[in-house]
């Protein structure tokens, strides 16, 4: 069992969750981390694209800091966790009705590759047909660079196991119930084994994604976060293999959509965006988004998918703050929401997978703030911790 007092109990063991937790826990904090599911990663986090990448199409609407950021930490986890994350090609073509022009996409490369050093090119025509079946019609020219993929599962556990080895200590299976304070110390109550325990921290870390709300709810007194929207993304796995790489496409409503190279001789397809408003719980994809992603596929590729050849499905969800901006020019960079009047309470809101890491730093500069340096501090630094 948990010991009866830590520095910090983290709410939460996705990807955010499993970061600062490790983090805390390099640097010499007594970390706890409560989670739900029997395993980390099982909630939204094992439901994203399982890319590695800077986000080539948030150049668009200015989001450069957040670009650099994730280009510099995906080359931190391509050599920290070359098992898991792997530089893959990446494949733009170009169609005299898409939206995007040829010198704007050459325009975004540009920045894309002076942030990651990493060249791009453009595909010799002799090259077209050995694509997948690539539709030709129409094709003015195709775009290759380098991004990273991932299984999104096993990183997360790969995290939560590091944080383990600095002392961090996991309890699974553990559904957090409240949090009052006394004496300026924090007493967390859950429930196990349907037993209810506590324990004492000084500082709690709530990183349970799209359960953030009601999470906070629970948390006393109350850190006032601002209004979240919750945006459901689809992807669907279906029976017929490529092997050129991943192709970034554009659907019929413009959106971005991926085609990528899955396990087994799959193709995994996504993702879409609706606003969602019900039970994080309760999120499954529905047949509509199921027929966008098949037409979009088959509108780029000569083998025609069918229902039938979808094999696996599933829904994540997003954490973007509430404002007037489309949903693809809100921010996607972490919000680390703190209040001087409230010490020991950090709540993070949203954030990408590929950036989990340097958004655990920040909270951690957060946590020294609020309680100054461990009694027996280490090094701090996770930029070289193995995975």
């Amino acid at each position: 069992m948990p010991e009866s007092t830590y520095d910090i109990v983290v709410i939460g063991a996705g990807i955010q969750g499993a970061g600062v937790a490790q983090a805390a826990a390099a640097c010499g904090y007594k970390t706890l981390v409560i989670e739900k599911f029997p395993e980390a990663g099982l909630g939204t986090s094992c439901k994203s694209s399982k890319l590695i990448h800077g986000g080539l199409r948030y150049l668009e609407s200015g989001q450069f800091k957040l670009v650099y950021e994730c280009l510099r930490e995906r080359k931190r986890l391509v050599k920290n966790a070359p098992q898991l994350v792997k530089l893959i090609p990446f494949y733009i073509p170009v169609y005299s009705n898409s939206m995007r022009s040829s010198w704007m996409i050459w325009l975004g490369l540009s920045i894309y590759s002076l942030f990651s050093f990493k060249k791009f090119s453009i595909v010799n025509k002799s090259e077209w047909e050995s694509l997948d079946g690539l539709n030709l019609k129409n094709l003015k020219c195709i775009y290759k660079y380098f991004d990273a993929q991932t299984d999104d599962k096993k990183l997360t556990q790969a995290v939560i196991k590091s944080a383990e080895k600095q002392g961090a200590d996991i309890l699974y299976n553990s559904d957090f119930k409240k949090s009052d304070i006394q004496e300026s110390k924090h007493i967390v109550t859950y429930i196990k084994d349907n037993k209810e325990y506590s324990t004492t921290c000084l500082c709690i870390v709530n990183c349970t994604g799209p359960w953030v709300t009601p999470t906070q709810e629970k948390i006393k007194p109350l850190l006032k976060t601002p209004a979240i929207d919750l945006i459901a993304g689809t992807h669907i796995i279906v029976d017929r293999p490529i092997t050129g790489g991943v192709y970034y496409i554009e659907a019929a409503d413009r959106r971005a959509v991926f085609v990528m190279p899955w396990k087994a001789q799959q193709t995994l397809i996504g993702t879409t965006e609706r606003h969602y408003s019900g039970n994080a719980d309760n999120l499954k994809p529905d047949e509509t988004e199921k027929r966008y992603l098949l037409e979009t596929y088959n509108s780029y590729f000569s083998y025609q998918l069918t229902t039938d050849n979808i094999i696996e499905s599933f829904a994540g969800l997003r954490v973007l703050p509430q404002n007037n901006q489309s949903t693809f020019n809100k921010s996607r960079e972490s919000l680390i929401i703190t209040n001087a009047k409230l010490p020991g309470l950090i709540t993070i809101i949203g954030g990408k997978l590929t950036a989990y890491r340097a958004s655990s730093e920040d909270v951690l500069m957060k946590l020294k703030d609020i309680m100054g340096p461990p009694e027996q501090q280490k090094n701090c630094d996770t930029r070289n911790i193995k995975l």
